[in-house]
């Protein structure tokens, strides 16, 4: 089991992981608890100050336990039906030792993200995002600079955990990591990853270090993703949603190449962008080692 204690001036204080439950019902929408919780969903601040942030739902809440984070409680309504894989995870969650908390309706609602939501609500801390932290230079990685949008985040985390990536870095990003749009588009996947942030210089000194291939995409390029020759130690360079890879980054890039496109858009946004430039990297590898 795990130990450790919060910041003292949090309602979390003092907690010890995997508490036994606790069967008094949290019942006002004004209750210290309930409050918090609201501010550790909305406030970036209020979450690097306690280092903790808000998962919601089962399915989330189950893959970062997989992942080995670090739970503090986990809370549910109490009109959700005692049946169901909802209520069995929670109690498989209660025979593994976390804290259950019960809400009232109005309390419940309160501290959840969607009006009349019944998925679980579970606190976890955060972890380290440190460049200095990584230890083995990646197969194929993304570099994701200046994303600003939790949603899009998100949704590339979950394409890139579906398609082998083993690390993705995060170029001086406009957003908190633990947002919970990141951890609600992603399914919690973005808890397995290898996800390490940090300014421009941090990112590439440390890609540099590695002798890893920077690839860029442009839709001047000449060369067609088709074209590349693609080997391990590839690192795909996406740059933010509104303004593209910066002169940073593109004065980097080891390779420029364009992704093929038959109809009228200029352009895809970065999730679909970093799909069709993994898939890629993954069909080629493989037919490569069929070939050897």
């Amino acid at each position: 089991m795990h130990e450790g204690s919060f910041v003292t001036s949090s309602p979390f204080s003092g907690k010890t992981l995997f508490l036994v439950q606790v069967n008094d019902v949290i019942l006002s929408t004004g209750n210290p608890k309930v409050k918090e919780l609201v501010k550790l969903r909305q406030s970036s601040r209020r979450r690097r100050e306690l280092g903790l942030f808000v998962v919601e739902g089962a399915i989330e809440i189950s893959v970062l336990l997989q992942a080995d984070k670090k739970i503090c409680e986990i809370y549910f309504c109490e009109d959700l039906p005692r049946h169901g894989e909802t209520w069995e995870f929670l109690e498989s969650c209660q025979e593994d030792g976390c804290e259950l908390r019960e809400m009232g309706t109005d309390a419940f609602g309160k501290a959840s993200y969607k009006s009349g939501s019944r998925a679980p609500l579970a606190v976890f801390e955060t972890w380290d995002l440190s460049i200095s932290r990584l230890q083995q230079s990646p197969r194929v990685a993304l570099v994701l600079d200046e994303v600003e949008k939790p949603g899009n985040l998100g949704a590339i985390l979950r394409t890139a955990e579906a398609f082998g990536v083993s690390s993705v870095l995060l170029s001086d990003p406009a957003l908190d990591f633990f947002n919970p749009n990141v951890v609600r588009s992603s399914r919690g996947l973005m808890a397995g990853l290898d996800i390490a942030s940090g300014n421009k210089e941090e990112v590439f000194s440390w890609l540099a270090k590695e002798g890893l291939r920077l690839i860029g995409t442009s839709a001047k390029s000449s060369s067609s993703y088709w074209n590349l020759d693609f080997v391990s130690g590839t690192v795909f360079v996406l740059g933010s949603e509104k303004a593209g890879l910066g002169q940073f980054w593109r004065e980097r890039i080891d390779e420029w190449i364009t992704i093929p496109m038959e109809g009228e858009a200029s352009s895809l946004n970065l999730n679909v962008s970093a799909a069709c430039l993994l898939a890629e990297f993954n069909r080629s590898v493989r037919s490569e080692l069929k070939g050897s």
